[in-house]
């Protein structure tokens, strides 16, 4: 996830069992929620940075 600034500050991880989950379900079904949820996070930190602090 990325700051307001565009800095890398924090990551996401997905655990699963190897022998349960295929490569191609983590990457058809899992990865595009990491994803979206990753982006989701970088946009309300880019909002909380964009209000003033006082």
């Amino acid at each position: 996830m990325r700051d307001g600034s565009g800095q890398v500050i924090a990551a996401l991880n997905v655990n699963c069992h190897a022998a349960e989950t295929s490569v191609e379900r983590l990457v058809e079904e899992h990865l595009p929620l990491l994803l979206q949820t990753a982006g989701d996070i970088s946009a309300d930190f880019a909002r909380v940075a964009a209000v003033p602090q006082t």
